[in-house]
């Protein structure tokens, strides 16, 4: 598998025993939207919605495992403003457990909270080894194409994400968005058929 999108489980940080019952389930529309861009492209993806399936840590990394990506990228988004931000804690939570567990795979994380504090999301969260800056989409396909993605001087030629280079945040020239008149050949609908389901996808 190229990438594995993860959608995670912040509910239990976030909500503690409410989330057994209260905590809202949000469709992941940032996961299901790359998820179709980079799957139009070629390349094999699907999406771990941990969030959805209220996945601990240890079912999620033995998911992770199993599916052996070659890139896991965690999309925290939300609806609300502060949604990036609050839903940041699961995702640190799993990406570190992916460390401890030694899951061979390169960990990325696009979102809210990243976009507006970079800097502070490399310094702080030594788990993820690069962020995406922007919407990503340009990134992830020009990352995926490369061959090794632990050869930092590959990581140098791909524009719009993050990572340290000698222990320091290193950032790479701003990708481009993309255009109003490349939106449908480029981010070509949701790839709902990869939510979790019991017998129809939604």
């Amino acid at each position: 598998m190229d990438v594995l999108f993860v959608n995670p489980n912040s509910s239990k940080k976030v909500y503690q025993d409410l989330a057994k019952d209260y905590s809202a389930i949000e469709t992941p529309t940032w996961a299901l939207l790359l998820a179709q861009s980079c799957r139009s492209r070629g390349y094999k993806v699907d999406i771990l919605d941990a969030d959805a399936e209220r996945l601990s840590q240890e079912k999620a990394c033995e998911r992770i495992r199993k599916l052996s990506p070659k890139l896991v990228c965690f999309v925290v988004y939300g609806q609300n403003p502060n949604s990036g931000t609050t839903n940041m804690a699961g995702a640190v939570d799993l990406a570190e457990a992916i460390k401890e567990e030694k899951i061979e795979t390169t960990i990325g994380i696009v979102g809210s909270h990243v976009q507006s504090l970079p800097y502070q999301v490399l310094n702080d969260e030594k788990s993820f080894d690069i962020i995406f800056l922007n919407e990503g989409v340009y990134a992830l396909w020009n990352l995926l194409a490369v061959d090794d993605l632990s050869d930092q001087s590959n990581l140098e030629k791909v524009k719009g994400i993050g990572f340290l280079k000698e222990d320091k945040p290193h950032l790479t020239p701003p990708e481009k968005v993309v255009p109003q008149e490349k939106m449908d050949e480029h981010l070509p609908g949701y790839a709902w058929d990869l939510l979790p389901y019991d017998k129809n996808p939604l």
